[in-house]
C-alpha cells in the first residue's frame, strides 16, 4: 500500500454466511468497495438499510473478514470509532480523571494550533465543578460535549462516525466543525445524518462564508450492496 494511503479498500465485499456458503443469487450486504483514503481527506457512507452499515462498521475495525477483495490500515495508524471513546469512560471517575488516559492529548490540535484541554473545556462550557464531578452525575448536555472533547483530544489518525452526530447542541456544534476542518487524519461519517448537514451548511449561510466540500468521497451503497461512488459537491 502507498504509504501515503492511510485505508484502502480493494474490490471489498462481505456476505452474511450460510451453511453452504455464498450461494448464487444471494444479496450481498458490501461488494465492490473500492477506496483509497489519505491523511486530511473525509469520507461519508450512504446506505439502504442498518445491517449493511453495520457490516461495514465491523469491517473496518477489522471485527469481520471480507468475503472478497481486502481492507487495509497502514501500520502506525490508529483507528477509533466515536462509541469506542463513550464506552471506554470509566463512569465513576471524574472528567479531569477521564481525561488523563494516555488515549488523550493534553494539547490537542485545534483551529491550526495547538490548545490546552482547559481551554477547549471553557469553550464547551465544562467549567466550575463539572470537571470534577464523576461521568455518571454530569447532566445530558455535558455529558454530550464531554463526548465530542474525548474525540477532540484523542490521538487517533482515524475515526469513524455515527452516533455522536445527532448528540451535537448549539455548543458543540460549532466547536465540532471547527476541529474538523483542521483535523489532519481520517474522518468517515456512517449514514447520511440529514439533520447535521442541514445545521452545517445553515452556519455556512449564517457567516457568508464558503466551505471546502465537507466530503472527499460520498460512496452510496445498493440494495444489493454494489457500492458506487457520488459526485460531490463544491
Amino acid at each position: 500500500m502507498n504509504p501515503r494511503v492511510l485505508i484502502s479498500c480493494q474490490n471489498l465485499g462481505y456476505a452474511t454466511p450460510s451453511d453452504s456458503g455464498i450461494p448464487a443469487g444471494k444479496k450481498w450486504d458490501i461488494r465492490k468497495l473500492n477506496l483509497e483514503l489519505h491523511a486530511g481527506e473525509r469520507a461519508c457512507f450512504h446506505f439502504q438499510n442498518e445491517e449493511q452499515k453495520q457490516v461495514l462498521w465491523r469491517l473496518f475495525q477489522q471485527k469481520l473478514k471480507p468475503k472478497t477483495g481486502s481492507f487495509q490500515i497502514s501500520g502506525n495508524t490508529h483507528l477509533h470509532t466515536d462509541n469506542s471513546f463513550w464506552e471506554g469512560t470509566d463512569k465513576k471517575a471524574s472528567l479531569k480523571e477521564n481525561m488523563k488516559s494516555k488515549l488523550f492529548s493534553t494539547r490537542p490540535w485545534f483551529g491550526g494550533q495547538r490548545k490546552n484541554l482547559d481551554t477547549l473545556m471553557d469553550r464547551l462550557g465544562l467549567t466550575g465543578q463539572i470537571p470534577h464531578l464523576q461521568v455518571q452525575e454530569l447532566k445530558p448536555e455535558h455529558a454530550k460535549r464531554f463526548w465530542v472533547l474525548m474525540l477532540v483530544a484523542a490521538n487517533t489518525k482515524v475515526v469513524l462516525i455515527d452516533r455522536l452526530f445527532s448528540q451535537l447542541d448549539e455548543i458543540s456544534l460549532p466547536f465540532f466543525q471547527e476541529w474538523q476542518d483542521g483535523f489532519p487524519g481520517i474522518l468517515i461519517m456512517f449514514g447520511e445524518h440529514p439533520e447535521y448537514l442541514k445545521a452545517v451548511n445553515s452556519r455556512v449561510m449564517e457567516k457568508h462564508r464558503s466551505l471546502k466540500p465537507l466530503f472527499n468521497s460520498i460512496i452510496s451503497f445498493s440494495a444489493d450492496g454494489v457500492a458506487k461512488k457520488v459526485e460531490t459537491e463544491n
